[in-house]
């Protein structure tokens, strides 16, 4: 039978198929394990502090004390923030109830901060004075 050279042969056609394969394994990975959230939650607390860390990438970092039996036993949260305009609301904000939605990430991006928890958004704020806003 004579092969044409416009097909490929059936080891070129299987080489390809697996690569194929290969690569959208890869990118199904990444996807999940990067781009689209895993836990998307509310967390209430205190926020402690707000910083801008970074060599190359400047990235925003917060921590959140959560309400635990006392003001002294609760849990900390590292979290980074990747808006700049949120960071700059947070900064005002020190030492304030406030309620953050969350993003929770499989793994870390290093332009995304030092952490796989997000927050994404600022739900609630309790002044000092007792006066509440949203």
């Amino acid at each position: 039978m004579c092969r044409n050279s416009l097909y490929f042969s059936d080891m070129a056609r299987f080489s390809f198929v697996t690569i194929f394969i290969l690569l959208l394994l890869l990118a199904t990975l990444i996807y999940f394990r990067y781009v689209t959230p895993y836990q998307i939650s509310i967390q209430h607390g205190i926020l402690r502090s707000v910083v801008q860390r970074g060599y190359v990438f400047k990235t925003y970092e917060g921590y959140l004390q959560l309400p635990g039996k006392s003001d002294t036993t609760g849990q900390l949260l590292h979290f980074s923030i990747i808006r700049k305009t949120l960071a700059d609301s947070l900064f005002s904000d020190i030492g304030k109830d406030v309620t953050l939605k969350m993003l929770t990430y499989k793994g870390k991006l290093p332009w995304r901060g030092e952490s796989a928890v997000i927050a994404d958004e600022l739900l609630y704020v309790t002044r000092s004075d007792s006066t509440d806003v949203y």
